[in-house]
């Protein structure tokens, strides 16, 4: 009997760089004259200036205080942000966060009605730099390209110390706070500015542990609750927020499976060159040493039974994957398991979460690790506005897409309002984020309390997918060695490592050489979805079980792969297999490009450095079809125009007549930036990318075999020798 098609592996043999179209856009029209941009902000100017010159000198290094400047919704491209009049002024631009306003005056010929999403960029400065910028605005010799930058403004303010607190209702004395500030690790005269403000605060910060990622400073500490206002004034500081308790897994149940416990499988991996870690609270049993080690730090020795519970029963998953309650003897694993313990009792002395993330960030920084999973972390929703410490330094790590992270969402989706969002870090984009679904059989949904999107724009689809994860009546079945054979469990922290395993598992099959970026995009591509599913609870869909459904394809269709490298400011096209078909044929398009990217954590507005705009060309030349648009991504209200450009996972499905169909092709314009502005493209690497198509007739007439034959340039990928999949 034959075996199933395989995926195609090379489809970049079907891709070619073309000429840009040197067409430019129309002008725009400003909303307000330079005399209306005076009588607007000249008040607001006058005030920042009197509250810098008002600040104590303590609370404010460099002389300097910040601000926040709203530019208008019709100029947030990167071609058009306002930023040379504060550069010429003598203010820097520190950073960014999502706003929504309804502005005084639009010009644009179809704006949108009532709140649009705009950005508030912040701007540090001293007195008399802001008060250049007040002389500029009012002066009728400012030059004309300075003043319309004026006239893209909508308003400044000065940013307040209650704007900086967030989330400390209550009413503990002493307020356990993580601190969030604008700077660089390497400044030590703003360190030591702020550690001398803090304490005349009365406050205690714990600068030993900080974290820095560009643009960002995170430490914890602990202030005076009558203090808070006061503390808050100290001008680098971006927020001041309650420090987050750490998650592992909420709901707990844990039940005991009554039967015998299986057997060991006695083979090896069958993979043991792959480099797969677990960062979660250890192991602390010999029963899966043949598959895993565990590296402990001396000062984790001391832990917690619960620790060590949850911590084996993740490896469980990665090695095993989900059971049946009769199971009688376990499966041989694809890969090996390095679990780092990185909690323990010395966490719950001083429980800031500080240190375990160092430990984790120092691993990264050491190993080369080709998979790993995160199922813990703080517990608290994310917030568009601020991006958490956890978030920014794994999408630093990730942004080369060498290493494919799973994280699991969280388990707090039955908290009504946003309180039910996903958890930090699983809003990294350049990580799949994974969370529970309530059945792994055909009828399915989220699981009530698998954490809810959206996610963060850009990272707006969040969680990415789901995995079977368990339910109070129906829970996840695993090996718990700590509890003597299988248990049912339920949670977020089980699904994602489930998740990991079918990606893994597809590498350690397959021969031909699958990306971390490539192995992301087929489980999202892969992933099913009906229309009565919303992507804010499920995302792009629930993910393959099974490897081979990541690297097989039905005889009514073909998926290829498209590897390659996309150059800043270049234009590729990638031509897509369409067979030959009888006319009245009706064919399904499946795309999804994925790629990673390095972030600016400072600046969530424009927090991707990297972005595609790409054009459907069904006939070739001369048509153009948004195949991918903004409606695939979220309503106007939540992300701006051209955000989804921004995305490092683009995914959809068309159908098309076959008539509509000649030299169907993608045209992907790479466009680079920083901090939101443009940037010189021959500085730029080329992007690594990875595209899934798959066409596939509705009907389910054969097309595999003919498309082979059509485009013989393609091949299928290879399995390793003795590996023998199903038949789909």
């Amino acid at each position: 009997m034959p075996g199933p098609n395989l995926l195609i592996g090379n489809g970049q043999v079907l891709t070619q760089s073309i000429a840009r179209d040197k067409g430019g856009g129309g002008k725009k029209a400003f909303p307000y004259t330079i005399e209306q941009a005076r009588e607007r902000l000249e008040p607001g100017l006058t005030a920042i200036v009197a509250s810098t010159e008002a600040l104590p000198d303590n609370a404010k290094p460099y002389g300097q205080a910040t601000t926040l400047i709203t530019v208008h919704p019709a100029f947030m491209a990167k071609t058009t942000m306002p930023i040379d009049i504060f550069n010429r002024a003598g203010l820097s631009t520190v950073g960014s966060k999502p706003a929504m306003v309804v502005p005084e005056h639009d010009a644009r010929a179809h704006a949108p009605e009532g709140e649009q999403p705009t950005a508030e960029i912040y701007i540090s400065g001293t007195g008399a730099a802001y008060r250049n910028l007040l002389d500029m605005l009012m002066s009728p010799s400012t030059g004309k390209g300075l003043q319309r930058q004026f006239c893209k403004l909508e308003a400044v303010r000065f940013l307040t110390a209650s704007e900086r607190l967030l989330h400390l209702d209550g009413h503990d004395p002493d307020v356990p706070i993580e601190i969030v500030l604008h700077g660089e690790e390497s400044d030590s005269v703003l360190l030591d500015a702020f550690d001398a403000y803090a304490r005349h605060c009365g406050a205690v910060v714990s600068r030993d542990k900080l974290l820095a990622v560009p643009g960002l400073i995170f430490m914890p500490g602990r202030v005076p609750r009558v203090a808070l206002e006061r503390f808050a004034k100290f001008s680098a500081l971006r927020a001041v927020r309650r420090l987050p308790t750490l998650r592992l897994n909420r709901p707990v149940i844990r039940q005991r499976i009554v039967s015998e416990a299986p057997r060991f499988p006695d083979e090896d991996a069958l993979d043991k060159s792959l480099v797969v870690a677990v960062f979660d609270g250890g192991l602390g049993v010999k029963d899966l040493s043949r598959w895993s080690t565990e590296t402990v730090d001396d000062a984790l020795i001391a832990t917690h039974a619960d620790y060590l519970t949850h911590g084996t029963e993740v490896t469980s998953a990665l090695l095993f994957g989900a059971l049946q309650a009769g199971a009688t003897e376990l499966p041989r694993p694809y890969f090996e398991v390095a679990h780092h313990r990185v909690i323990g009792h010395a966490d719950e002395v001083d429980p800031d979460l500080y240190e375990c993330m160092k430990r984790i960030d120092r691993t990264l920084r050491a190993e080369d690790i080709d998979f790993a999973n995160l199922s813990l972390g703080p517990r608290l929703a994310i917030d568009d506005g601020q991006p958490h410490a956890w978030t920014a330094m794994l999408d630093g790590h990730l942004a080369d897409g060498r290493l494919l992270m799973t994280v699991a969402a969280g388990n707090d989706g039955d908290i009504d309002g946003d309180m039910g969002r996903i958890q930090p870090p699983a809003d990294a984009v350049n990580a799949l984020s994974v969370g529970a679904a309530n059945s792994p059989d055909f009828l399915w949904d989220r699981a009530d309390y698998s954490c809810r999107g959206p996610g963060r724009s850009p990272g707006i689809i969040k969680p990415d997918g789901l995995a079977f994860g368990g339910t109070a009546n129906h829970p996840l079945v695993l090996l718990s060695p700590l509890s003597g054979g299988l248990v049912g469990v339920q949670g977020t922290s089980f699904a994602a490592p489930l998740a990991l395993r079918t990606a893994a598992a597809a590498r350690a099959i397959s021969e031909t050489a699958l990306s971390a970026t490539a192995l992301r995009a087929l489980m999202i591509h892969k992933a099913e979805k009906s229309d009565a599913h919303d992507a804010c609870n499920v995302g792009w869909g629930r993910f393959p079980e099974l490897p081979e459904d990541l690297l097989t394809c039905e005889d009514n269709e073909v998926s290829v792969l498209y590897q390659g490298d996309l150059s800043a400011g270049g234009i590729l096209r990638i031509g897509l297999p369409v067979p030959s078909v009888s006319l009245g044929t009706r064919l399904r398009i499946k795309a999804t490009f994925c790629f990673a990217s390095p972030v600016d954590p400072a600046d969530p507005v424009n927090y991707t450095r990297h972005g595609l705009t790409i054009v459907f060309r069904p006939r070739g030349d001369g048509s153009s079809d948004y195949f991918f648009s903004t409606a695939s991504y979220g309503n106007e209200q939540e992300l701006r125009r051209d955000a989804y450009k921004w995305e490092t996972v683009l995914h959809r499905t068309r159908v098309f007549g076959a008539d509509e169909l000649l030299d169907a092709c993608f045209d992907v314009d790479h466009g680079a930036r920083q901090k939101g502005l443009r940037v010189d493209n021959s500085t730029v690497k080329a992007l690594p990318y990875v595209l899934i198509a798959t066409i596939a007739t509705e009907k389910g007439e054969p097309i595999y075999q003919s498309v082979m034959q059509k485009f013989r340039a393609l091949t299928p990928i290879q399995l390793r020798q003795r590996v023998q999949l199903r038949k789909s």
